[in-house]
């Protein structure tokens, strides 16, 4: 494997990885009815492009 495509796979598993943890705090903030840190959360997801 190369270095572009090295560099290609830890940037696909970082995005990943984004992704998994806001998922996380986005259930536990639906279970604690917190719709400030919700609406939080799914803006950081747009920025990320992860919606």
């Amino acid at each position: 494997m190369n270095t572009i495509q090295r560099k290609a796979e830890a940037a696909a598993n970082h995005k990943a990885s984004l992704s998994a943890s806001i998922k996380r705090r986005m259930e536990v903030a639906r279970t604690n009815n917190d719709a400030g840190l919700i609406n939080v959360l799914e803006q950081e997801m747009k920025q990320l492009g992860l919606n």
